[in-house]
């Protein structure tokens, strides 16, 4: 069964903050909490699930800094959205999240399942 395992992403997003966006380019800066409360965080599984998203041009995450820089088209990832998905309910984020991952999986997920091969999207919390 193929999985897109949302759990790091919404471990770190609730210590994230936009420190600044234009569409195309949004900066997200991590608060000092999130040492104390997850430790290490995996930011190659960070990077891994916004590259998953169709419209992720570039990812950089730079632990040392606090920071991750994601440059996107934002024709495909509406500039409005990146609020949903960093400081919304977590419902809300892992809603649109699942959309987008659908959206840009749909392919692949119709072809898994014609040919008999279970397909799911997880939060993590499963």
């Amino acid at each position: 069964m193929t999985q897109v395992d949302l759990g790091p992403f919404l471990a770190v997003r609730r210590h994230l903050r936009i420190a600044h966006h234009i569409p195309g380019r949004i900066r997200l800066r991590a608060g000092p909490a999130i040492v104390k409360d997850l430790g290490a965080v995996d930011s190659k599984a960070l990077d891994r699930i916004l590259r998953a998203l169709d419209g992720i041009k570039d990812v950089r995450v730079n632990p040392s800094a606090g920071s991750v820089v994601v440059e996107y088209r934002p024709d495909t990832i509406k500039p409005e959205w990146w609020e949903t998905l960093i400081l919304g309910h977590e419902s809300a984020a892992v809603g649109l999240m699942n959309r987008l991952l659908e959206n840009e999986l749909a392919s692949a997920v119709s072809a898994a399942q014609a040919a008999g091969i279970p397909v799911a999207v997880s939060d993590g919390n499963s």
